[in-house]
């Protein structure tokens, strides 16, 4: 019976200890190591090996989840990587897989699926909880959109992202209201959102991906 050899990285001790229980009664695991900080955990891949990296999304340092994804798949692309969160964006969550992420896991799942969900991440198979694939969908439909923007409705939307309101944006480029209305009233169509609300929560989870 093949070894998995697991590291985990977790600041919250409870989840750490509960994860290492569950892990522990199945005998293909063995947790190799157990840390609380992105730093520790680079500086703990450099010196030991593992099959399956088991990495909380928001934890305290100077890198955020998903710049400390992108390094790790970058710099050890073998490591088959689960992200074990509380709460994540939609964007954010569509993020992780596209950075190398194979699992996407809930902390509120049961510690036996929890388990059974990492054999699969280990052995190569993606696993994605089926509250975030809802999620997934969503922002995968809103990159869609964007891509359908003209370039003068991204250019609105821009805009209104940046705070300026509709008779604003007509001055600024020369426009008449009516036609900027028309260009925002579509741009929101192609990106599924009906209210300003809806643009700013997009842009909010995209980040400078909007802007």
């Amino acid at each position: 019976m093949p070894i998995i050899k697991v590291i985990t990285c977790d600041d919250h001790p409870l989840i750490s200890t509960a994860l290492k229980n569950a892990l522990e009664r199945d005998p293909e695991f063995r947790i190799v190591a157990q840390l609380d900080s992105g730093s520790k955990l680079v500086q703990t891949l450099r010196n030991e090996s593992c099959h399956l990296l088991v990495l909380d999304f928001s934890m305290p340092g100077e890198m955020d989840g998903l710049a400390l994804l992108s390094y790790i798949s970058r710099v050890f692309p073998d490591i088959r990587i689960a992200i074990l969160t509380g709460t994540i964006s939609s964007g954010m969550a569509s993020q992780c897989l596209k950075k190398g992420a194979l699992g996407l896991l809930r902390k509120s799942l049961d510690m036996d699926l929890i388990g059974a969900a990492l054999k699969k991440v280990a052995n190569g198979r993606q696993y994605i909880d089926p509250d975030f694939q809802l999620e997934i969908r969503h922002a995968d439909s809103a990159e869609e959109g964007l891509m359908r923007l003209s370039p003068r409705e991204l250019t609105v939307v821009r805009l209104l992202v940046a705070g300026k309101s509709v008779t604003e944006i007509a001055n600024q480029l020369n426009r008449s209201i009516k036609t900027i209305s028309t260009q925002k009233q579509t741009a929101f169509e192609k990106l599924s959102i009906t209210s300003d609300a809806e643009l700013f929560r997009m842009a909010a989870e995209r980040g400078t991906d909007l802007l």
